[in-house]
């Protein structure tokens, strides 16, 4: 219980700053945002009307009462209003966030799936080298290269957008092999060491399988390191899929970020920064969770 609560607290103290720093992002940012609305909205702005706004937008109070009051407004669910068309900017992340949340469990499946494949398969050393040379090349090329062969050249997939279930093939495969290079190359080397323990080797003379040497005595070992790169490479997933959902046409929160920066509509751009800000350390705590639940020795840290 004491280390939930202890967790707990950093977690509410890491989200704190991380809205600090998200009010900052607009707050500071050059450029005057009732001008900017006035003029989004076909009105010659005037120091008049500027001033105007500012106050209905509370623009005019001090920097420490606005970010109070942006704070009060988020928790209710408010995350402003945007610039280009002043519609609520936590509709359209709501009604964006399930894709983004879909390809990002996929591409974790894929992760996964591929670390888990490399470590257990025979052949597994090929799987890593492979997820290991597509890992060191950008995203964007992989991506490519999956449109060019698999959607244009064997015209087995959809090049892009969320057409149906096999649209987020693609997708998740470019996000995710980054991540199988990472846990592959990982989990595989925490396995032999962990095969190589004492009590390890012991079991299997006694005439105890490989395979049950593995799942029973070795994966347990390592599972700790396995867990806590699984939560870092997971919340990769969520930060990164802004790229990806680019590429692909994919109809999420990353690419509202990408219009919204070229629009510089920065409500929908600070919603996004906070949304992804506050995925990844709900990743990280949930990670650390379950690190706490495989390893006794965190908790008692």
């Amino acid at each position: 219980m004491g280390f939930l609560l202890r967790r707990g607290a950093e977690t509410l103290l890491v989200l704190l700053v991380l809205s600090v720093l998200v009010f900052l992002l607009t707050a500071l940012a050059p450029g005057d945002p009732a001008e900017e609305i006035l003029r989004r909205g076909g009105i010659q702005p005037t120091a008049g009307s500027i001033a105007t706004l500012r106050a209905e937008l509370g623009l005019d109070q001090p920097l420490p009462v606005r970010y109070v009051e942006w704070l009060s407004d988020v928790v209710r669910g408010d995350l402003g209003r945007s610039y280009v068309d002043r519609s609520p900017v936590s509709g359209e992340i709501a009604a964006r966030l399930p894709a983004t949340l879909r390809l990002a469990g996929a591409a974790a499946l894929v992760a996964v799936g591929l670390a888990l494949l490399a470590a257990f398969w025979p052949g597994g050393r090929v799987v890593t080298a492979v997820a290991v040379a597509v890992a060191s090349v950008p995203p964007y090329i992989v991506g490519i290269l999956l449109i060019s062969v698999v959607a244009v050249g064997l015209r087995a997939l959809p090049t892009g957008g969320d057409s149906g279930p096999g649209a987020v093939v693609l997708p998740a495969l470019t996000l995710g092999l980054a991540g199988a290079a990472t846990l592959a190359r990982l989990l595989r080397a925490d396995l032999a060491q962990a095969l190589a323990l004492p009590f390890v080797r012991l079991a299997a003379a006694k005439g105890l399988s490989a395979r049950r040497a593995v799942s029973v005595h070795a994966l347990r070992v390592a599972a700790p390191n396995a867990i806590a790169a699984a939560g870092a490479v997971l919340a990769d997933l969520v930060a990164g899929a802004v790229v990806v959902e680019t590429l692909f046409s994919w109809p999420g929160v990353g690419q509202l970020a990408i219009s919204a920066i070229r629009q510089r509509d920065l409500p929908v751009v600070q919603a996004y920064v906070l949304v992804v800000g506050v995925a990844t350390v709900l990743v990280l705590a949930v990670a650390d969770l379950c690190l706490a639940a495989a390893d006794p020795r965190v908790r008692r840290s």
